[in-house]
């Protein structure tokens, strides 16, 4: 049965003041000219900085060159490339001529490259040396892309290719007689970023101008100390600027007008290196980063006291490993917070230094959210189901996928995450696993979630993965994937310690598979796909003995 908004058991967050009414284009072109001189990003590689002031004369330079193709409201530019400076520049110059950015991830391999073009239909595609050849490639079954632009200063002779600098080269005055379109915010749509696609091919997330500006809002109250930080407030540019995380990241910071650190790629000493030499004080980092933090030994040799705030998103971190980098680095707060594609960025987020261990947070100003049953009634206080959120964050829709989009926004404007949660009596959230992620044994649900965290506080576990392995009997058995932490480590120490810390339902009767790595996407979620497949197989395997 539908449930009514005001249900008792609906969560609405405080009314937020929408101030914001101007496009991403008209935002950009008035801060940036505020900005001046500030330095927006900087290379860690090769302390190479873009000024704000550079960064709107170049934006503006590629929109003319967006004009000169034709390109506008409507049309979709692409980039595949590591993190770099120029990247950032691709977006400015997009939202100044009122176009889609649709960027995605250099690591695709050409069928995927292939689906997601299929899905955007990009006029131009922006490529480092590292894509440049897989979209050459790409190019006869995608008649809609009209260029293709290269980064870097390695000339190709193509008449598909335009470097990069061409376009942007001269002198970098402003022209004030440039202004962004006029366009309808709730309708056209800003950016179309990729979903994290761990369980099948990435749907193409469409969020419109008025939902980023809408995130700006509430970014403006939830996380005010970071929008309106005084000096030099530096912040770390890691995680991939393809993906939603990344790219809201790196925009909200150009808004913001601070230094940004970009790196290309993670290297532990870059890391660290560049948290010391930018005297960084707070990190917003994916948990595998903050695994790192907790693990590496290289990390001992370095002051990390200058650090005040951690704060993790773009997949779970864990209770343990929360309390464990509050006990080893003192930080005054330590959270994470809970989004997705579909809804721009964080909708639970800690409120007022609050950081109940194991939380996501509250929903966030202006959102709606509810935990419902299997017939869609909201429940309450400390009882799992899946969550929903309704408000003017979520996204318009999966470009190209009516069906996609009816399945996951229902009628009344809800969201469906699939994720399952509760709340408890203070609506602090708590995420417990994913609907199709969660193990199915004997009738029981078994969280991989759970165990994960559990196996990643074994010292000698250094990396953790859990799937369910089919079983005729059971349907499924919780079986673990582990990366050693370089000591001697059996099968048999593994299922003990989980077993002296899980009810029986939970066991590893599966058993334990040592592996080299736990296959995950750039922002560290576990590929799930990948994990079942092999699960399958041992499967297949085993029952042919």
């Amino acid at each position: 049965m539908a449930s009514s908004d005001n249900h008792p058991n609906i969560i609405v967050g405080d009314e937020i003041d929408r101030l914001v009414d101007a496009s991403l284009g008209e935002l950009l072109l008035n801060l940036l000219q505020t900005h001046e001189k500030n330095v927006i990003l900087v290379d860690a590689a090769t302390n190479e900085e873009l000024q704000a002031d550079a960064l709107l004369a170049k934006g503006i330079r590629l929109a003319k060159w967006f004009k000169n193709l034709g390109l506008g409201i409507g049309d979709s530019i692409s980039v595949t490339a590591e993190n770099r400076l120029e990247f950032a520049i691709v977006p400015v110059g997009t939202f100044f001529v009122g176009a889609t950015f649709a960027p995605f991830n250099p690591d695709y391999t050409p069928a995927e490259v292939k689906h997601v073009l299929g899905l955007s239909k990009p006029k131009v595609v922006f490529c480092s040396e590292k894509t440049i050849n897989k979209l050459l490639a790409a190019l006869p079954n995608h008649p809609h892309i009209l260029k293709l632009v290269l980064f870097g200063n390695k000339r190709r002779v193509d008449k598909n290719i335009v470097m990069f600098e061409d376009i942007i080269q001269g002198p970098f005055e402003f022209d004030e007689s440039f202004q962004p379109p006029p366009l309808d915010m709730k309708e056209t749509v800003a950016t179309i970023l990729c979903s994290s696609g761990t369980t099948g091919l990435p749907k193409g997330v469409m969020c419109t101008h008025d939902n980023m500006a809408a995130f700006i809002d509430i970014g403006r109250t939830r996380l005010a100390h970071i929008a309106e930080s005084e000096g030099d407030d530096a912040m770390m540019g890691l995680t991939p600027f393809f993906h939603s995380f990344g790219f809201m990241l790196m925009f909200l910071n150009i808004l913001r007008g601070k230094k940004m650190v970009v790196l290309s790629k993670f290297h532990v000493k870059f890391f660290l290196d560049a948290i010391i030499k930018y005297n960084l004080k707070r990190l917003i980092v994916p948990p595998p980063v903050l695994l790192i933090l907790l693990k590496h030994p290289l990390v001992k040799q370095y002051d990390l006291s200058g650090i005040e705030e951690i704060r993790s998103g773009a997949a779970a971190l864990g209770k343990d490993m929360q309390k464990e980098l509050k006990e080893k680095f003192k930080v005054k707060m330590i959270s994470q917070a809970y989004g997705m594609t579909e809804t721009t960025l964080g909708v639970l987020m800690a409120h007022d230094g609050n950081t109940k261990l194991g939380s996501v947070g509250r929903i966030v100003p202006g959102m709606k959210v509810k935990v419902i049953d299997e017939s869609n009634v909201p429940l309450g206080p400390n009882c799992e189901g899946e969550l929903c959120f309704k408000g003017p964050l979520i996204m318009k829709g999966y470009v190209g996928d009516v069906q996609a989009t009816s399945a996951t926004i229902d009628p009344d404007g809800w969201l469906h995450t699939g994720d399952i949660a509760y709340y408890d009596e203070d609506r602090d959230f708590f995420i417990v696993d994913r609907i199709k992620e969660l193990i199915k044994y004997k009738g029981f649900q078994v969280a991989p979630a759970e165990l994960e965290n559990l196996l990643l506080t074994h010292p000698s576990v250094k990396d953790a993965a859990v799937t369910g392995l089919p079983d005729e009997i059971a349907e499924e058995l919780p079986l673990a994937f582990i990366v050693k932490d370089g000591h001697h480590l059996t099968e048999e120490e593994v299922v003990k310690y989980v077993a002296d810390n899980v009810s029986d339902t939970k066991r590893l009767r599966g058993g334990v598979v040592f592996v080299d790595e736990i296959p995950r996407n750039p922002t560290g979620k576990i590929l799930r796909r990948v994990l079942k497949q092999r699960a399958r197989h041992m499967a297949k395997l085993k029952s042919k003995l």
